[in-house]
């Protein structure tokens, strides 16, 4: 951790006794909750340079413009994409059409090559429910790809806005990604120059429904407390008023934070007085990519939950196995029960950043009392489940007078004709699924109950 983590934020309540230490633990709390927004700006979405830096692609855009269209820029000027596509139009070089395929053009010529940034492949291992992309690249969704994380991508379209968004929070668990300035497989979403960005903001902000920005999507910031906006420039005018389109209902429910790249331009105090007082926007001292490195390091030392903390110290560790990606309704509704217990619980999501998932599983088996897999139909999905080929192991490990319980939990409608329904220990003992029987809190606390009389019968630690 820097140095500066044991100092007050900057920007935040002095009398609140919160360090940037408190506040990275508190965010990747909130992050591994899933109750986090991620805001990723134009110096956010980084790629390796012909130079060996790392650089904005939306910069790196512009310079090829720039280049392309013969503009030499003086040192005074900042090679932006907005800046570089108005200078073009202004100098009646190219049409806005033109310029929106040709930015089309490039960002198709990097998509299979690009070098994206670790930072990036990070933040994707994270848990964020929702992603706002201020760029027009569709990386973002290619790193959840490669982890086979299921996604909802969605784009702002400039030149034919629709409505269309339909995304239902509570029961779709796929990560929403959402191109606020369009998307390049379609150009004429494209928002480029200063112009574009002008019509942009009267549309959103204008009486025509279907113009503005989706309300499913507006509404549902007010379920998700946390927005970090990393690689964003504070100065740039068009921010002022997409937040205040974005916040229009939740001004009072949200907390959001700025980390900036290490190349942008300070954000001048008058500024930081303007979105602290409008928006409630933090501006600690520190850099996104630091911020993110050490994030990830908080992230990676959350107990996930130490059950019960308050009441009693943890006696035992229960690894929970489940589809985190469709099955987390099921695990949520476990969880509140399980809270009381004097134990601390790990999932799969704790072997982020550990090397081989199948190896910190097998050396996590062997730290544990207790294994509690969520049965489902989902649950033998392989690409979302890591842990099926240890399965016959961690059945025949099943020794509770030994200490190390395996409790399987029918928790969605499944055939039972693998190891784990061989088990005397599943749950519910009349072996009908917990989700759906209109009897949910009674069979979560029937396995609830038989954990506790387990734990408490374990040899103290």
């Amino acid at each position: 951790m820097p140095t500066e983590a044991t100092h007050p934020i900057a920007g935040g309540s002095s009398s609140s006794g919160d360090t940037i230490a408190e506040q990275y633990q508190t965010l990747a709390r909130k992050v591994k909750d899933g109750s986090c927004v991620l805001f990723l700006g134009p110096n956010a979405v980084m790629a390796k340079g012909n130079d060996g830096q790392w650089s904005s692609i939306s910069d790196m855009c512009a310079r090829h413009l720039a280049a392309q269209h013969h503009i030499k820029l003086t040192a005074q000027e900042r090679c932006t994409l907005p800046y570089v596509t108005s200078l073009i139009r202004i100098q009646n070089l190219s049409t806005d059409s033109v310029l929106q395929e040709e930015v089309a053009q490039y960002y198709k010529s990097i998509a299979g090559k690009a070098e994206l940034h670790p930072m990036l492949e990070q933040l994707t291992d994270l848990k964020f429910r929702i992603v706002i992309n201020t760029t027009p690249d569709t990386f973002i969704t290619r790193l959840y790809d490669q982890i086979a994380q299921p996604v909802y991508p969605d784009f702002y379209n400039y030149y034919k806005p629709t409505s269309s968004f339909k995304f239902d929070f509570e029961k779709d668990q796929r990560v929403v990604i959402y191109n606020l300035f369009g998307d390049y497989n379609k150009p004429e979403s494209l928002v480029l120059s200063y112009k574009h960005q002008l019509n942009y903001i009267k549309k959103i902000v204008g009486e025509q429904q279907n113009e503005r920005l989706p309300d499913a999507l507006i509404n549902a910031f007010k379920d998700f407390r946390h927005h970090l906006f990393l690689g964003f420039d504070f100065e740039d005018w068009t921010l002022r008023l997409i937040l205040d389109t974005l916040y229009k209902n939740v001004r009072e429910n949200v907390q959001p934070f700025s980390y900036p790249s290490t190349q942008e331009r300070a954000t001048g105090t008058d500024t930081q007085i303007f979105f602290r007082g409008e928006f409630s926007m933090q501006f600690p001292k520190v850099d996104m990519e630091t911020f993110v490195t050490n994030l990830i390091d908080q992230y990676q030392k959350l107990d996930t939950a130490v059950i019960g903390a308050a009441q009693e110290a943890p006696r035992a560790s229960i690894l929970v196995l489940y589809n985190e990606k469709v099955d987390k309704d099921g695990f949520d509704l476990l969880m509140k029960h399980l809270r009381p217990l004097p134990a601390r619980v790990i999932t799969i999501a704790d072997a982020i950043g550990q090397g081989d998932t199948v190896a910190w599983l097998t050396k996590t088996l062997d730290e544990v009392q207790v294994v509690l897999p969520l049965l489902s139909a989902d649950f033998y999905d392989p690409a979302a489940n890591p842990a099926l080929p240890l399965l016959q192991e961690i059945t025949q490990r099943n020794n509770p007078r030994k200490g190390f319980l395996v409790m399987p939990v029918i928790l969605k409608q499944v055939a039972l004709d693998g190891p784990l329904g061989q088990l005397a220990t599943l749950r519910p003992s009349n072996r009908m699924p917990v989700m759906g029987s209109g009897g949910e809190d009674q069979y979560a606390t029937e396995i609830q109950e038989g954990l506790r009389k387990y734990i408490e019968n374990l040899p103290s630690p």
